[in-house]
């Protein structure tokens, strides 16, 4: 070892450098030598094994910080999704429906539903009032239009509410609406007519109507929008006695 760290003040004949090369080769096979390289060998060994074990725990806390993070996001994401379930008076299923996110601040189907049977409310209803009868025509005709507005007039002509509530009041209870499709509608009812004595006149009548039906709201025209600000109109109605 001391030979690697001080030169020899020996002067090598013509030939030198045969000589030291056979030198350096005669010393590799000294036991000091290869201790030496056995020494270094063994250090080098524990060097890698340092590094692969830092590189593998790299690796590992890099991974297990993506796991924790897709845990953390999978469990903020909702695991119960709300459905709404339309059922009729016997329990039986009608319509089923998801319930969206922003179904709870703004959902046009319910506006239709809720407008769908205050129009029918206000059609069917008669009661001894002939100026409440004729209120509730108004507004129930307001939100009809075309044909709808057409057959409405000429039904309440076969039976006026105003010549019914001279012997009777009507009260009308409306079941959920169904949709049908896009823009139809169809809803029934249940009408009950009180003799003007208070004593009800026979079985209840179940009703049926279907609509077509339209949201356009009428911001050009401030009456118009102050009575109906949804813009709900009735473009087709059938009703029927079932």
């Amino acid at each position: 070892m001391f030979w690697f760290k001080k030169k020899s003040e020996k002067k090598w004949p013509e030939d030198e450098g045969e000589q030291s090369s056979a030198r350096w080769d005669e010393s590799k096979d000294a036991p000091w030598f290869r201790l030496n390289l056995a020494f270094y060998d063994v250090f080098e060994h524990m060097r890698i094994q340092v590094k692969n074990w830092q590189r593998q725990s790299l690796l590992s806390w890099a991974l297990s910080a993506l796991a924790v993070c897709a845990m953390a996001y999978l469990g903020a994401q909702p695991k119960i999704k709300p459905y709404v379930v339309e059922v009729d008076k016997l329990g039986r299923v009608r319509a089923v429906r998801a319930l969206e996110e922003n179904d709870t601040r703004h959902d046009p189907e319910r506006i239709i539903a809720a407008e769908l049977q205050e129009t029918i409310v206000n059609l069917r209803t008669v009661t001894t009032d002939r100026e409440a009868n004729n209120r509730n025509i108004s507004r129930g005709l307001s939100r009809l239009d075309d044909a709808a507005y057409t057959y409405a007039r000429t039904e309440l002509r076969k039976a006026p509410p105003n010549t019914v509530g001279g012997v009777k009041t009507v009260m009308v209870r409306t079941d959920p609406p169904l949709k049908i499709s896009a823009n139809t509608w169809q809803i029934e009812w249940e009408e009950t007519s009180i003799s003007l004595a208070g004593e009800q006149m026979g079985a209840p009548e179940r009703w049926k109507a279907v609509m077509q039906i339209k949201l356009k709201p009428n911001f050009d025209d401030e009456d118009e929008f102050a009575k109906n600000p949804y813009g709900f109109k009735g473009l087709q109605l059938n009703w029927t006695k079932l």
